[in-house]
């Protein structure tokens, strides 16, 4: 495992680069804390196993902390201490072919971005979301695995755009909800929480796994199961949740009939499932 310094080009025989074989996490960087830093290391061990990558886990969290600490050094007087750290891993470099050669190393890459300070005002109001037409494939093998291969993702981006709306509800090939455009989805129906199952596509998101582990830990009911578009008509409440939205209301969803969803982006639910994404944020999950 390499740790390359951010300034270094990507070369062209980088195997991310050429076939997407890498995975990353995106950190939200708040006063020089890494919040939900176990379960993006969690991620990471968990992810890199699953394409076959070994990496050392200890010694990346420390190349982490370096580089937040080299930021909070180069940032001091700066207006603001919240900011993006993305964790890239790629499959090494080798020459053509699909297969890695035995000598190839994981790369680490780190690279900073401001935080998107819209999500503030969404937070607050609520999001517009379409039913995207773009369809996740099914492979169990990468269910769950935040790998380089995004181009799904990229043409869900595009619905969202030409619609002027802020997010997706996206479904895979068999109709069954999986997720938003970069983000995991609940609903709340009769006093639960439904989560879709990510068996067979999807990202299992940071925060998406510490609020199942809240909310398990606490004897709350939760479904973890497939839902299709149908399911939405009956929530009242729908939030998406990552690294850098934490839990956003969803205030709307446009249906594939040109009808409109309308949800609580105020409920009681929607605030105590942020106050449990807070609560383990202090307690240094």
């Amino acid at each position: 495992m390499i740790i390359i310094p951010s300034a270094t080009p990507i070369s062209s025989s980088d195997r991310a680069f050429n076939y997407g074989d890498g995975v990353f996490t995106t950190l939200m960087v708040n006063e020089h804390n890494v919040e939900l830093l176990p379960y993006h290391l969690s991620r990471l061990e968990h992810d890199t196993a699953a394409i076959k990558l070994d990496i050392d886990i200890d010694t990346l969290e420390a190349a982490i902390a370096e580089q937040v600490e080299a930021i909070k050094k180069a940032s001091e007087g700066s207006a603001s201490t919240k900011y993006v750290l993305k964790v890239h891993v790629s499959g090494g470099q080798a020459g053509r072919g699909y297969a890695r050669s035995e000598d190839s190393e994981p790369l680490i890459r780190f690279s900073q971005h401001p935080y998107p300070s819209h999500y503030d005002s969404l937070a607050n109001d609520g999001v517009t979301a379409i039913c995207a037409q773009t369809r996740l494939a099914i492979q169990p093998l990468l269910a769950g695995v935040k790998h380089m291969n995004r181009l799904e993702q990229v043409f869900v981006k595009h619905e969202v755009d030409e619609a002027g709306a802020h997010d997706a509800i996206v479904c895979d090939t068999q109709d069954s909800i999986i997720e938003a455009s970069a983000g995991n989805l609940f609903f709340y129906l009769d006093d639960e929480w439904y989560t879709p199952s990510l068996k067979g596509s999807g990202v299992n998101g940071v925060v998406r796994q510490c609020l199942i582990d809240s909310l398990l830990n606490d004897n709350c009911v939760l479904h973890v199961g497939n839902y299709d578009l149908s399911f939405l008509r009956k929530a009242s409440a729908v939030v998406i949740t990552n690294a850098l939205m934490g839990v956003m209301p969803v205030k709307q969803v446009r249906m594939t009939d040109f009808s409109v969803v309308n949800f609580d982006v105020k409920s009681d639910a929607v605030a105590c499932l942020k106050a449990r994404l807070t609560s383990a944020m202090k307690s240094g999950q």
